[in-house]
Protein backbone atom coordinates (compact mmCIF):
# COMPACT_ATOMS: atom_id res chain seq x y z
CA UNK A 1 0.00 0.00 0.00
CA UNK A 2 1.44 3.27 -1.13
CA UNK A 3 0.70 6.31 1.03
CA UNK A 4 1.33 9.66 -0.55
CA UNK A 5 0.75 13.19 0.52
CA UNK A 6 -1.46 13.78 -2.50
CA UNK A 7 -3.61 10.78 -1.49
CA UNK A 8 -3.95 12.00 2.08
CA UNK A 9 -4.85 15.55 0.94
CA UNK A 10 -7.35 14.16 -1.58
CA UNK A 11 -9.02 12.05 1.08
CA UNK A 12 -9.14 15.04 3.44
CA UNK A 13 -10.74 17.22 0.75
CA UNK A 14 -13.29 14.51 0.03
CA UNK A 15 -14.17 14.21 3.74
CA UNK A 16 -14.46 18.00 4.11
CA UNK A 17 -16.74 18.19 1.11
CA UNK A 18 -18.96 15.42 2.50
CA UNK A 19 -19.03 17.08 5.91
CA UNK A 20 -20.02 20.46 4.42
CA UNK A 21 -22.76 18.80 2.39
CA UNK A 22 -24.12 17.01 5.47
CA UNK A 23 -23.95 20.21 7.56
CA UNK A 24 -25.79 22.18 4.88
CA UNK A 25 -28.52 19.57 4.56
CA UNK A 26 -29.00 19.30 8.35
CA UNK A 27 -29.27 23.10 8.65
CA UNK A 28 -31.83 23.13 5.86
CA UNK A 29 -33.81 20.47 7.72
CA UNK A 30 -33.60 22.37 11.02
CA UNK A 31 -34.81 25.68 9.59
CA UNK A 32 -38.24 24.39 8.43
CA UNK A 33 -38.74 22.54 11.70
CA UNK A 34 -38.06 25.72 13.68
CA UNK A 35 -40.39 27.71 11.39
CA UNK A 36 -43.09 25.04 11.75
CA UNK A 37 -42.74 25.13 15.54
CA UNK A 38 -43.15 28.93 15.57
CA UNK A 39 -46.16 28.66 13.24
CA UNK A 40 -47.79 25.96 15.37
CA UNK A 41 -47.00 27.92 18.53
CA UNK A 42 -48.74 31.02 17.18
CA UNK A 43 -51.76 28.94 16.12
CA UNK A 44 -51.97 27.39 19.60
CA UNK A 45 -51.75 30.84 21.22
CA UNK A 46 -54.49 32.07 18.90
CA UNK A 47 -56.67 29.08 19.81
CA UNK A 48 -56.12 29.72 23.52
CA UNK A 49 -57.37 33.27 22.99
CA UNK A 50 -60.47 31.98 21.22
CA UNK A 51 -61.04 29.43 24.01
CA UNK A 52 -60.98 32.33 26.50
CA UNK A 53 -63.61 34.16 24.40
CA UNK A 54 -65.79 31.05 24.16
CA UNK A 55 -65.48 30.54 27.91
CA UNK A 56 -66.72 34.09 28.55
CA UNK A 57 -69.66 33.45 26.19
CA UNK A 58 -70.57 30.25 28.05
CA UNK A 59 -70.28 32.03 31.41
CA UNK A 60 -72.61 34.76 30.18
CA UNK A 61 -75.08 32.24 28.78
CA UNK A 62 -75.13 30.18 31.99
CA UNK A 63 -75.66 33.28 34.13
CA UNK A 64 -78.46 34.48 31.85
CA UNK A 65 -80.09 31.04 31.93
CA UNK A 66 -79.80 30.86 35.71
CA UNK A 67 -81.59 34.21 35.99
CA UNK A 68 -84.32 32.99 33.64
CA UNK A 69 -84.64 29.75 35.64
CA UNK A 70 -85.12 31.75 38.84
CA UNK A 71 -87.73 33.90 37.08
CA UNK A 72 -89.64 30.83 35.87
CA UNK A 73 -89.61 29.49 39.43
CA UNK A 74 -91.06 32.82 40.66
CA UNK A 75 -93.73 32.70 37.93
CA UNK A 76 -94.69 29.15 38.94
CA UNK A 77 -95.10 30.23 42.57
CA UNK A 78 -97.10 33.28 41.50
CA UNK A 79 -99.27 31.14 39.21
CA UNK A 80 -100.11 28.95 42.20
CA UNK A 81 -101.23 32.06 44.10
CA UNK A 82 -103.41 33.44 41.30
CA UNK A 83 -100.91 35.25 39.00
CA UNK A 84 -101.20 38.59 40.73
CA UNK A 85 -97.52 39.54 40.46
CA UNK A 86 -96.53 38.22 37.04
CA UNK A 87 -96.16 41.72 35.55
CA UNK A 88 -93.82 42.72 38.39
CA UNK A 89 -91.80 39.50 38.02
CA UNK A 90 -91.46 40.04 34.27
CA UNK A 91 -90.28 43.59 34.94
CA UNK A 92 -87.83 42.71 37.72
CA UNK A 93 -86.10 39.67 36.20
CA UNK A 94 -83.38 41.21 34.08
CA UNK A 95 -79.96 40.42 32.73
CA UNK A 96 -78.35 43.81 32.41
CA UNK A 97 -80.95 46.14 30.96
CA UNK A 98 -82.78 43.37 29.07
CA UNK A 99 -85.99 41.84 30.41
CA UNK A 100 -84.81 38.31 29.71
CA UNK A 101 -87.72 36.51 31.37
CA UNK A 102 -90.30 38.33 29.26
CA UNK A 103 -88.21 37.74 26.12
CA UNK A 104 -87.89 34.03 26.92
CA UNK A 105 -91.40 33.21 28.17
CA UNK A 106 -93.57 35.66 26.28
CA UNK A 107 -96.73 37.42 27.43
CA UNK A 108 -98.97 34.58 28.54
CA UNK A 109 -98.20 32.47 31.58
CA UNK A 110 -99.70 29.02 31.90
CA UNK A 111 -98.39 25.87 33.49
CA UNK A 112 -97.92 24.22 30.07
CA UNK A 113 -96.01 27.21 28.70
CA UNK A 114 -93.75 27.29 31.77
CA UNK A 115 -93.12 23.54 31.42
CA UNK A 116 -92.16 23.95 27.76
CA UNK A 117 -89.92 26.92 28.50
CA UNK A 118 -88.29 25.06 31.39
CA UNK A 119 -87.54 22.17 29.03
CA UNK A 120 -86.05 24.59 26.48
CA UNK A 121 -83.95 26.18 29.22
CA UNK A 122 -82.63 22.75 30.27
CA UNK A 123 -81.51 22.00 26.72
CA UNK A 124 -79.71 25.37 26.57
CA UNK A 125 -77.89 24.64 29.85
CA UNK A 126 -77.01 21.13 28.66
CA UNK A 127 -75.51 22.67 25.51
CA UNK A 128 -73.47 25.13 27.57
CA UNK A 129 -72.18 22.35 29.82
CA UNK A 130 -71.22 20.34 26.73
CA UNK A 131 -69.31 23.32 25.36
CA UNK A 132 -67.53 23.69 28.70
CA UNK A 133 -66.48 20.04 28.63
CA UNK A 134 -65.14 20.36 25.08
CA UNK A 135 -63.20 23.50 26.02
CA UNK A 136 -61.75 21.73 29.04
CA UNK A 137 -60.66 18.68 27.04
CA UNK A 138 -59.14 20.84 24.33
CA UNK A 139 -57.28 22.93 26.93
CA UNK A 140 -55.95 19.82 28.64
CA UNK A 141 -54.79 18.45 25.28
CA UNK A 142 -52.97 21.69 24.53
CA UNK A 143 -51.35 21.54 27.96
CA UNK A 144 -50.28 17.94 27.36
CA UNK A 145 -48.83 18.80 23.94
CA UNK A 146 -46.37 21.21 25.59
CA UNK A 147 -47.01 23.72 22.79
CA UNK A 148 -48.26 26.48 25.07
CA UNK A 149 -47.18 28.06 28.29
CA UNK A 150 -48.71 26.10 31.17
CA UNK A 151 -49.77 29.32 32.92
CA UNK A 152 -52.08 30.29 30.04
CA UNK A 153 -53.76 26.88 29.94
CA UNK A 154 -53.96 26.67 33.74
CA UNK A 155 -55.77 30.01 33.71
CA UNK A 156 -58.38 28.63 31.32
CA UNK A 157 -58.83 25.45 33.36
CA UNK A 158 -59.25 27.50 36.55
CA UNK A 159 -61.85 29.66 34.79
CA UNK A 160 -63.79 26.57 33.70
CA UNK A 161 -63.68 25.28 37.27
CA UNK A 162 -64.86 28.65 38.56
CA UNK A 163 -67.88 28.57 36.23
CA UNK A 164 -69.19 25.52 38.02
CA UNK A 165 -68.24 26.89 41.42
CA UNK A 166 -69.99 30.23 40.74
CA UNK A 167 -73.08 28.63 39.27
CA UNK A 168 -73.29 26.19 42.13
CA UNK A 169 -74.22 22.56 41.95
CA UNK A 170 -77.82 23.19 43.03
CA UNK A 171 -78.40 25.81 40.34
CA UNK A 172 -77.08 23.49 37.66
CA UNK A 173 -79.14 20.61 38.99
CA UNK A 174 -82.29 22.74 38.86
CA UNK A 175 -81.55 23.87 35.29
CA UNK A 176 -80.20 20.65 33.83
CA UNK A 177 -80.90 16.93 33.78
CA UNK A 178 -77.21 16.32 34.30
CA UNK A 179 -76.01 15.29 37.72
CA UNK A 180 -74.08 18.32 38.96
CA UNK A 181 -71.78 16.19 41.12
CA UNK A 182 -70.82 14.09 38.10
CA UNK A 183 -70.13 17.21 36.08
CA UNK A 184 -67.97 18.61 38.90
CA UNK A 185 -65.95 15.36 38.96
CA UNK A 186 -65.52 15.51 35.19
CA UNK A 187 -64.01 18.97 35.26
CA UNK A 188 -61.61 18.28 38.12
Amino acid sequence: MKVSIDGILGSARKLNTQKRTEDDSSEKKKAPVAADRVSIGSKVASRLDSIQRELREVQTSLTRNQIIDDGIRQLREDLGRGSQNSARIFDEVRFGPAKVLHDFVGDSVTSDILDAKQERLRSLVDGDIGRLRRLQVESENILASDMAQPAAVDSILRNIDSVFTEQGAQALERSSRLNADAVMRLIK
